[in-house]
């Protein structure tokens, strides 16, 4: 039994750079140089370089700022705020590292290592509540996937986001070949499935003892979307754990499968409603 303290995200716009960088570096030193593109906002930034002889790393923010910028206006939710540090280090770090060399000159390798660092760096991003493709905005904030009113229909986001990219690596294949755009497909398959590991990978089992239920239960699902599944009765019935005579008649036991990497912003979040809050990690891990 430990007391909850501790807080990873205290420096969110940190954690916003470093996905930044990972995902340039995914870029520019595996896909790039193999004429790969990635989906996207990225990818149609890529072939418009092409074309324009203007910088990728300035056209992909160049692109991204209205888009973003029209989604906060039309959400009125600070979304821009949020995605501007992580899209400045995306830009930018690609600028940097657009003259190196690529990492493997094995294209196969580079479809899968620039998919893999793309797909850390923009779900580390995300996570921490920035964004690096203004194509990525797949799901609101109370964790429904977000809809597109068309011609009196209300049409899932993400499945536009998937005709999107289908229709750029078409694209791709044309300007580019069919070969790249084969690997390039590669590369996003590899980034999908590592974002999708990084938010449903391990999950841990946590019961919180608490006295304030409802606040606990307001600041978690406030700060990490998630939802709890209380045990009614004394905490001095789960396991023995809790020995308190005077208090098992008053605090409440609440359960959570909290994802590895947010475990510490599920403690910070706990011992700002309760500091006198406690948790036990249960030995059991999900998949």
């Amino acid at each position: 039994m430990k007391p909850a303290s501790g807080d990873a995200s205290r420096f969110p716009v940190f954690y916003t750079i470093i996905g930044g960088i990972t995902a340039s570096v995914g870029l520019e030193l595996f896909l790039h140089p193999h004429d790969m593109i990635a989906g996207g906002v990225t990818g149609i930034s890529r072939l418009m370089s092409l074309y324009t002889q203007e910088h990728f790393g300035l056209l992909l923010f160049v692109l991204n700022l209205p888009l973003m910028l029209l989604y906060s206006l039309s959400t009125h939710k600070p979304m821009l705020l949020r995605a501007l540090p992580g899209l400045f280090a995306f830009s930018g770090s690609a600028i940097i590292l657009s003259p190196f060399q690529a990492v493997s000159g094995h294209p196969v390798v580079c479809a899968l290592g620039g998919g893999i660092c793309i797909g850390l760096g923009a779900a580390l991003t995300a996570r921490h509540g920035g964004l690096l493709d203004s194509l990525g905005l797949s799901e609101s904030d109370d964790g429904r996937p977000s809809t597109l009113l068309l011609i009196h229909r209300k049409i899932p986001l993400i499945q536009i986001v998937m005709l999107c990219n289908g229709l750029l690596l078409i694209t791709a294949g044309f300007v580019l070949g069919w070969e790249p755009a084969l690997y390039s497909a590669l590369s996003c398959l590899a980034a999908y499935e590592t974002t999708r590991l990084m938010f449903t990978g391990l999950r841990r089992m946590v019961c919180v003892v608490s006295k304030k239920q409802p606040t606990v239960e307001d600041a978690i699902y406030r700060r990490l979307r998630l939802h709890s599944t209380p045990i009614e009765g004394s905490a001095a019935q789960v396991k023995g754990k809790i020995k308190s005579e005077s208090d098992k008649n008053e605090q409440m036991v609440i359960i959570y499968s909290v994802h590895l990497l947010d475990l510490q912003r599920f403690k910070a979040a706990i011992q700002m409603a309760d500091p006198q809050a406690e948790i036990m990690y249960m030995k059991r891990w999900e998949t």
